[in-house]
């Protein structure tokens, strides 16, 4: 006899909290829900400064959005160039601009690949226009961050691709776009100029409903440490294109085999696949550190 839906989330819910506790990974942490930063009932509004400040293109507008932030007159000029998994820095690398003395310039559009692949018209024209800007400015270093997941699912001659048979497409599109970038003159011979903060692992729930309706039990809003599409274009074609080795949040926010959505009361993913700006501004310093520029 076939289990109803419910019950069957319910026991997949009760064997991934049980195999974490058994993985001793992490402690059980217990308290109210109330008790989290941000609040779970308005983590999906915690997205920082570049979506306050209007520095994110959506909808279907070509025209790239500049957002500058460090002194002005610095010649350390550094470039954002992204999706909203690329926004979701912001908050990390806006002090780090002030602290180290950057000129950081943020180029950022929603739901809209950087790989160089045939997507909506808005997003082709937006991407061109945006390399050509970061191009003109002569940066002397790019952080580049993107989505890898099920958003980018690709047409061919027509037909829709499923996000896995679009993956060879996104591949190529992402060496074609790091290469072009790895052509400015104010780059071609520093072959660490280019970073790729890699996307991090995608939570099969919302972490802040699974937390209120567990009463805050961070035990039971647990996930496993696996990537849905393998390591990801963004993965494979920094490897192929010999950048700077990627930085990979997963190694903070996950253990070896289980991934939490809390770190201390702090809630770290505002919603499935995107980090609260709360917590990313806690990795500033680690990013620093990794980001190496000075």
């Amino acid at each position: 006899m076939a289990w109803p839906t419910t019950l069957r989330l319910v026991f997949a819910g009760l064997v991934a909290t049980a195999a974490f506790l058994a993985s001793g990974e992490s402690p059980t942490t217990t308290g109210t829900a109330q008790q989290f930063t941000p609040p779970l009932e308005t983590a999906r509004e915690d997205e920082g400064e570049l979506v306050r400040q209007n520095c994110r293109v959506h909808g279907k507008r070509i025209e790239p959005l500049v957002c500058a932030y460090g002194p002005k007159g610095s010649t350390n000029r550094v470039v954002l160039f992204g999706d909203s998994h690329a926004m979701q820095w912001g908050p990390a690398l806006i002090p780090l601009a002030k602290k180290r003395g950057w000129r950081l310039t943020t180029l950022i559009r929603t739901g809209c690949p950087i790989a160089n692949v045939v997507a909506e018209s808005h997003c082709s024209r937006w991407r061109e226009k945006a390399l050509r800007k970061i191009e003109s400015l002569r940066p002397k270093h790019i952080i580049l961050s993107t989505s890898i997941g099920n958003r980018y699912r690709l047409k061919y001659q027509g037909l829709d691709l499923s996000r896995k048979d679009s993956e060879p497409s996104l591949r190529t599109g992402m060496i074609q776009t790091i290469r072009r970038l790895q052509r400015i003159d104010s780059l071609v011979d520093d072959r660490t100029a280019i970073t790729l903060i890699r996307d991090q692992v995608m939570a099969p729930f919302v972490p802040a409903e699974c937390l209120m309706k567990s009463e805050g039990r961070t035990d039971r809003c647990v996930f496993r440490n696996k990537r849905k599409f393998g390591p990801g274009f963004d993965w494979y074609a920094a490897r192929r294109t010999g950048i700077g080795p990627a930085i990979d949040p997963t190694t903070v926010l996950c253990g070896r085999k289980w991934c939490s959505t809390t770190s201390g009361r702090v809630l770290k993913y505002r919603d499935s696949d995107h980090l609260t700006a709360t917590y990313v501004r806690t990795l500033s310093g680690w990013l620093d550190d990794r980001l190496g520029i000075r």
